[in-house]
């Protein structure tokens, strides 16, 4: 029997009373009491985000740059957030089904909502939890879906590093450094959809003094990735991948444009990406403070003001991060309805092989 994933729960099968189990879920009506405890931490760090934007300006002027945003830009900017969700759904879908995973639909479209709660978790390592809701509202095993939300994880990556690489021509030897990202993205979806190569890294891999102990483990994923990998699969997610966050790219140019009249698309599509990318990078909740940083100081270096570029800042997270959060949030009662009401079923603590 395999280790259950982290966030998965431990203990006996016993009766549910209805309430939603997510990530470290008991077999009880804690749920939803749980996931609130666990969103305090993000929403604590946004709290504190605003603060420091408002600091690092000050309060009357960036109230007064908010001021000055049209609302009604709202519309096309949480349309193309939409966009982005409906596109990585999409991929959602055609991994379940390439892994035999049948999910009614209105059900899998809540779990990949309730996906964006778990994201705003250390490393989004609490998506994982999506796996084990699969298996709770009758998809078939939870290490089965596994791959799916890895599979997730690496185009997501691979698709803001084209972004990201894309965004860098406008800059003085960009060329140079788009062809450095291509050949990078390149040389991940060949190790990736490669055996043989990908074998020969691990051994690479394998003698260095740090990464040598995790080889296995980096194994036994990229085993479980392996179903999800066929060169025609990986290239039509990562082409997703890029229109999705390519598609928030244009939200932000147009949020942007309101300070910034002749602000150019591919530059703002760079400093979209490459703040989430940091933000990632940080293992932070959601990216919260490093993802919100790299952000205002990129727009404050290329011109911007401290206030509208913490303006920018703010409405970009509220219509991105925070917008899937709230739509996540709107998952949750139709799964604490269906996890309480069951059919029976009890929780088996561990993800079966």
């Amino acid at each position: 029997m395999d280790a259950p994933v982290r966030g998965v729960p431990r203990g006996g099968a016993g009766r549910r009373e209805g309430g939603l189990s997510v990530g470290e879920a008991e077999a009880s009506g804690s749920g939803l009491e749980r996931l609130g405890r666990r969103l305090l931490v993000p929403l604590g760090l946004g709290v504190l985000v605003v603060v420091g934007l408002a600091l690092s300006a000050h309060p009357r002027q960036l109230a007064a740059s908010l001021r000055n945003f049209d609302p009604r830009l709202l519309v096309p900017v949480l349309g193309l957030s939409l966009l982005n969700y409906a596109l990585r759904f999409v991929r959602w879908e055609v991994y379940l089904r390439r892994l035999e995973v049948r999910l009614p639909w209105g059900r899998s479209l809540a779990v990949f909502l309730a996906g964006f709660l778990l994201s705003v978790t250390p490393g989004k390592a609490g998506e994982l939890g999506k796996a084990w809701l699969v298996r709770e509202l009758g998809g078939g095993p939870a290490l089965r879906v596994v791959p799916a939300v890895l599979a997730e994880r690496v185009t997501d990556l691979l698709g803001v590093l084209l972004l990201i690489a894309l965004g860098s021509l406008p800059f003085p030897g960009g060329h140079w450094i788009a062809a450095a990202g291509l050949a990078g993205v390149a040389v991940a979806v060949a190790v990736l959809t490669w055996r043989s190569l990908a074998e020969l890294l691990f051994r690479g891999l394998g003698r260095l003094p740090v990464v040598g102990p995790r080889i296995p483990r980096l194994v036994e994923v990229y085993d479980r990735l392996r179903s999800l990998l066929s060169p025609g699969l990986l290239l039509f997610a990562l082409a997703l991948a890029v229109l999705a966050w390519g598609a928030e790219g244009v939200g932000f140019f147009l949020v942007v444009r309101q300070y910034a009249p002749k602000a150019g698309l591919l530059l703002s599509i760079f400093n979209y990406t490459g703040s989430t990318f940091l933000g990632a990078l940080s293992m932070l909740p959601g990216g919260l403070g490093a993802a919100e940083g790299a952000l205002a100081a990129l727009l404050h270096g290329q011109g911007l003001d401290t206030a509208d570029a913490g303006s920018v800042t703010l409405v970009t997270r509220g219509a991105t991060l925070w917008f899937a959060v709230l739509l996540g949030l709107l998952a949750v009662p139709f799964l604490a309805r269906w996890l309480g009401v069951g059919e029976g079923r009890h929780p088996n603590p561990q993800l079966e092989s």
